[in-house]
């Protein structure tokens, strides 16, 4: 896995090492995060359901005046960890969009229909648990070959007196950082590619002598023939 925050505040600092995520806005700031789990494990398989878990726990013991909507989108392009920031994406290279530039799920390029959403009130206080959201559609696009795997970015739907954090991978307890857990369908086999296999036959017998040939070699194998 691996995670940056995007913070306004600091438009140009990296931080690929961040102690916690955050988002929303603060002191006429907003804070983002991008964060990609690798995803190879699953290629080709059937994917039921992902779901991607954060775990909340600032601000410790205190409300906020705003709900916090928590969205999530495809970031538009790659990313690099080393040089990402609020105003760049890798070295050299500026997100056409301070903040980042981010697909929705329509395929809209800084659209607002979120992949997956989830809502804090501003009146519920942190209660150090996982926190999940269903990025279903958006793993399967990645699986699928649909999309590069940009990984997600995740943001508040307002920025504005409703900051939250969750702890990064750099959280020291394994129970407390970000997962995905991909649920993969069981039970379905192999799709393959059909193969046609195109033998010319002038009569009948010469059809069904080529056939039983055939399924000498492969006797699972279904067998229509049209004579030339």
């Amino acid at each position: 896995m691996i995670e940056n925050r995007l913070r306004e505040a600091s438009s140009e600092a990296v931080y690929p090492d961040p102690t916690f995520l955050d988002v929303g806005g603060m002191n006429n700031a907003r804070y983002r995060d991008v964060i990609v789990f690798d995803l190879s494990e699953y290629t080709g398989a059937g994917i039921q359901k992902a779901v991607l878990s954060l775990y909340w726990y600032y601000p410790e013991g205190s409300t906020r005046p705003q709900d916090t909507v928590i969205e999530v989108y495809r970031p538009a392009s790659a990313w690099n960890s080393n040089y990402v920031s609020w105003t760049k994406r890798d070295k050299g290279v500026a997100w056409n969009n301070a903040g980042g530039d981010w697909y929705d799920k329509n395929g809209v390029l800084q659209g607002s229909t979120p992949y997956a959403t989830l809502t804090l009130k501003g009146s519920t206080l942190p209660d150090n648990r996982y926190y999940e959201l269903d990025v279903t559609d958006l793993v399967k696009e990645y699986i699928g070959g649909k999309y590069e795997n940009t990984g997600f970015l995740i943001k508040a739907r307002t920025e504005n007196d409703n900051y939250i954090a969750f702890y990064s991978s750099k959280a020291g307890d394994e129970s407390q950082k970000p997962r995905i857990d991909v649920t993969v369908q069981t039970g379905q086999p192999a799709t393959e590619p059909d193969v046609y296999l195109i033998i010319p036959c002038y009569s009948e017998e010469d059809a069904e002598a080529a056939k039983a040939r055939i399924l000498e070699i492969v006797p699972e194998v279904e067998i229509y023939t049209k004579l030339s």
